[in-house]
């Protein structure tokens, strides 16, 4: 079976938001389901390549729809060994038949006995729809695998390494749909010519193109009865499709099941409703529109634009109307329906409207030009965006339209440099919060209302370091669509992410991926940069792509917060070099933000002090009377930070600097860092001379001081992680698959000997072992760190006390609970976290986190079963702490409680545990009937799908 090449896919992106959003855990299955060219194989693929331990890869064919006949390739396939991941690809090729069924009855199998199964289809499998036992599998589908603009812009730039400016870029993902076979096609026809030609070749993809033709003819269009093809090309003048308009324009009465049939053959064909209203992709949209001019003439082919626009405008649907008279050439219709529904034109800008209209009908048309200065503000171009407001304000006179412009202007001329402070709209309020005083604002902010107030006084009250009150109020307020909602929720996940939530990472992706669908690529962009507060190399590379995308782009704004999130999370970290903060602290005065300002300029004490600069005091001294005079708390609090003296007197200057930052609600663990504080060691470690961590982050320590491991290279570095995490000895194709995923095997192998032999020199020179050993052990292929007998490593003693627990006969002898408490104990915060989402590090770091939640909730039973309450509410909170969804913590935390007698305590919990439940869309009252397991988790549910959808796609009642 073809594994190997499964582990080396074809040139193409790795998408870590799609790998962390896959995430098949142990005993589950996912399911990657999309239509043709979606990218499905080259994910498995990523994602088969980033496990460790057995993988095997079955890609289905027609003869397996025999179920003697697939189950004998199953069994040839799945390699021996605990564990591992089974593979299967083109499910749909044997969908009904009883190859199918046995299929899906050995994966649950597996999955039962602790193998991941991962399924990638162009159609979801009914069994899997209508089994309980399916129901928390993870599901990507085509809407998460569409490449986003930023996405396509790393793909030419980094992979095929022909790049293309942004407006092409941006053309290119909306003419394609984000397609991924459409990219790698334009890739392949422009390959190796100059930037002219492939910029031409992308204008051509506004009509049909050559690159598409044979590919959706041979696998779209090929499946299909004439009858339906018909159906497609005569309704692809729709955008959206119904029963109804279909009906109309065909003359005919069979058009949902028409639609029906092609959704459920993934016939580049989605509804978002249940079946009510369904869409092309726009790929297919081109290619039939194109097959319609061939089929009716170009003349018939305007006219039938236009009986759709017709039909619509009847309807209600101006604006859908309007762009069909304008395939149709029907410029006057076009006229009088943007002057009949102008106003919902500016809301999402000139994205539909681009390849429709001609240059000289945009310019004349006042709501166009609105829509084109709405398009600058949803990019983050405020200053381009000016003097089109000016010019639509002109055209419209004295009406609504030109006063709806002037007020537009406002409130973008106020966030330009030198802008006029202004206050006529919730944003003005927030740009003033910016400049001077944030807690000001925050008081004064009482007489806005709705979710420009919460944003205004959430984002007042960051600026001015106050986190905690932060999150009072985005968690008070009701949730709110739009704009606004989405940049309420991304300051929450950027919070949360900031404090080390293991959720936020996801929540930060999700808000980003909310903002793209909803036009708002400013908005999107930072998204993106915010995941580099939690420190991870990667998530800060990220971030310096964004800020150099922002200053391609023209978005000040962008570049400043994403370049503000890279150096925040550095200086947590020993961070940033002065050289960074310099250029945070020049963006930020060049945008007129005092307040940023004043961080910048206390980020920039706090580096000249780390970096023992001659004139690191005067900077001290600099950055906190610049956080006095702009009124930021936090700022302030950052720069006395920065100046705690290391002698004499050093112990009274951290009580008062953490007692200024209580006072302006700073999280301690923030202040800890800048003072770089040294951690607590557990009562374990308290003898030891030499200790690694592992947990909250990688430290080792010779006598209470942490090693410097900066003359090292980030690779070598990497080395040390992982053989410090395994905590024992680590195969060497363990290490190349790791670190050197995409490089031949000669040259990841002499790089590896490379890092080894700087790690050693390293390790020798800085933590002598003595007697001539060294603390880097080779033992045949594998390498460990031999640690001296007296050494204390988090990881190892975590593992050797799991193992002991799992060895006592009973959970409840006193020597396995002493074990559980050690392992509690070693859990001080998440596995590597400066890794993030590195593939070598995930699962593990996975896994480490349920074992401790686990050994918290059997401590937590343990205790409440000795009918002692206390200390089983301090581990079930530990518990859900570690785990926000172990069913059996928040249930233990509920029960001891009430046990405790703290009525108040419990029903907080209950709510705490039934907010759990709603926001991953499960019924409380259903789970909570479960029986309670100290290792169950809250399963996840299924994707929604309406009981009709379902009713389509399954091939008997649900079971």
């Amino acid at each position: 079976m073809p594994t190997e090449t499964a582990r080396n896919p074809s040139l193409s992106l790795v998408r870590s938001r799609l790998l962390a959003a896959l995430d098949v855990r142990p005993r589950s299955l996912g399911l990657v389901v999309a239509p043709a060219g979606a990218g499905k194989t080259t994910l498995l693929a990523q994602y088969a390549g980033s496990v460790t331990g057995p993988m095997s890869w079955l890609r289905t064919v027609p003869s397996d729809a025999d179920p003697s006949r697939v189950l004998e390739r199953m069994a040839a396939t799945l390699l021996d060994g605990p564990g591992g991941l089974l593979v299967v690809d083109d499910l749909h090729l044997i969908e009904g038949t009883p190859g199918e069924s046995v299929l899906l009855d050995r994966a649950h199998a597996l999955t039962r006995e602790g193998v991941r199964v991962l399924i990638g289809t162009r159609r979801a499998p009914a069994p899997i729809l209508a089994r309980h036992e399916f129901s928390d599998s993870v599901v990507i589908d085509a809407e998460q695998l569409r490449f986003r603009a930023w996405e396509v812009e790393r793909l030419l730039r980094d992979v095929y390494r022909e790049p293309l400016p942004a407006d092409d870029v941006a053309a290119l993902t909306r003419r394609l749909g984000g397609w991924a076979a459409g990219l790698k096609l334009y890739y392949l026809s422009t390959r190796g010519q100059p930037l002219p030609d492939r910029r031409r070749a992308v204008a051509a993809l506004a009509k049909r193109s050559a690159l598409s033709r044979d590919y959706l003819t041979r696998t779209v269009l090929a499946e299909l009865a004439p009858a339906l093809r018909r159906f497609l090309v005569r309704t692809c003048v729709f955008e959206v499709l119904t029963a109804e308009r279909c009906d109309r324009l065909l003359g005919e009465g069979d058009g949902q099941a028409a639609l029906e049939e092609l959704e459920r053959r993934h016939a580049f064909t989605v509804t978002h409703d249940g079946g009510r209203s369904f869409a092309y992709h726009e790929v297919l949209r081109a290619h039939l529109a194109a097959a319609l001019v061939e089929e009716l003439g170009e003349a018939e082919a305007r006219e039938w634009h236009a009986r759709a626009g017709r039909l619509l405008a009847e309807e209600g649907a101006a604006l859908e109307a309007a762009r069909c008279f304008a395939r149709a050439q029907q410029w006057s219709e076009v006229h009088r329906l943007l002057d009949a529904a102008g106003a919902a034109v500016a809301v999402r800008g000139l994205d539909p409207w681009t390849d429709l209209l001609p240059g000289w009908f945009i310019a004349e048309d006042p709501w166009l030009v609105l829509a084109d200065a709405q398009h600058r503000i949803n990019e983050g171009q405020l200053a381009a965006a000016v003097p089109l407001l000016r010019r639509a304000e002109q055209m419209f006179g004295a009406g609504p339209g030109g006063s709806r412009c002037r007020a537009l202007r406002a409130d973008v001329t106020a966030w330009l440099p030198d802008g006029p402070h202004w206050r006529g709209h919730w944003s003005g309020w927030l740009r003033t919060a910016t400049r001077r005083h944030p807690m000001v604002v925050v008081g004064e902010a009482d007489r806005l209302s709705g979710a420009g107030a919460t944003l205004v006084r959430a984002g007042a009250l960051l600026l001015a370091g106050h986190a905690v009150e932060a999150v009072r109020v985005l968690d008070r307020a009701a949730a709110a669509d739009g704009p606004v909602g989405v940049a309420c929720r991304l300051l929450r996940a950027a919070v949360a992410l900031a404090a080390g939530d293991p959720h936020g990472a996801a929540a930060v992706g999700a808000v980003g991926l909310e903002a793209d669908r909803a036009g708002l690529p400013w908005l999107a962009r930072v998204a993106r940069a915010v995941p580099s507060l939690a420190g991870a190399d990667a998530d800060l590379k990220e971030a310096a792509a964004v800020v150099e995308e922002c200053d391609r782009l023209g978005d000040r704004w962008g570049a400043l917060l994403a370049a503000g999130c890279a150096a925040l999370s550095r200086s947590l970290r020993g961070g940033p070099d002065p050289e960074e903060a310099g250029r945070l602290l020049d963006r930020a005065r060049e945008a007129d933000a005092g307040v940023l300002a004043a961080w910048a300029q206390s980020l920039l004490a706090l580096a000249a002090v780390r970096a023992r600069l001659p004139d690191a005091d005067v900077e001290v001294r600099r950055a906190e009377s610049t956080a006095r005079a702009a009124g930021a708390p936090g700022a302030r609090v950052l720069a006395l930070a920065a100046g705690t003296p290391t002698g004499p007197g050093r112990a009274a200057a951290l009580s008062a600097v953490h007692a200024v930052a209580e006072q302006a609600g700073l999280p301690r663990a923030a202040v800890t860092a800048w003072t770089a504080e040294p951690r607590p060691s557990p009562a374990t470690a308290g003898t030891a001379r030499l200790t690694v961590r592992c947990f909250g982050g990688f430290q080792v320590c010779l006598d209470g001081e942490p090693l410097n491991w900066s003359p090292l290279r980030p690779r070598a570095r990497a080395v040390a992680r992982i053989l410090a995490m395994y905590a024992g000895p680590v195969h060497r194709d363990r290490l190349l698959d790791a670190l050197w995923p995409d490089t031949d095997p000669g040259t990841a192998t002499r790089t590896l000997h490379v890092a080894l032999s700087s790690l050693r020199r390293f390790l020798d020179t800085h933590l002598p072992a003595g007697g001539g050993e060294t603390l880097l052990h080779r033992d045949g292929d594998a390498y460990l760190l031999a640690l001296p007998a007296d050494a204390w490593c988090d990881v190892r003693e975590f593992r050797r006390a799991v193992e002991r627990a799992a060895r006592r006969a009973s959970p409840q002898d006193p020597g396995a609970l002493d074990d559980l408490r050690v392992v509690v104990a070693a859990y001080t915060g998440e596995l590597l976290p400066e890794d993030g989402p590195a593939e070598w590090v995930v699962a593990e770091r996975e896994a480490l986190r349920r074992q401790a939640a686990d050994a918290a909730a059997r401590l937590a039973e343990a205790a409440l079963s000795g009918a002692t309450a206390g200390p089983a509410v301090a581990m079930a909170a530990r518990c859900v702490e570690i785990d926000p969804c172990h069913d059996a913590g928040w249930r233990l935390l509920i029960a001891a409680h009430d046990r405790a007698g703290n009525a108040a305590a419990a029903e907080h919990a209950r709510r705490r545990y039934a907010d759990v439940l709603v926001s991953l869309g499960l019924d409380p009252a259903v789970v909570a009937a479960a029986p309670i397991s100290v290792d169950r988790r809250i399963p996840l549910p299924r994707s929604p799908r309406t009981e009709a959808v379902r009713a389509r796609t399954s091939s008997g009642p649900p079971t």
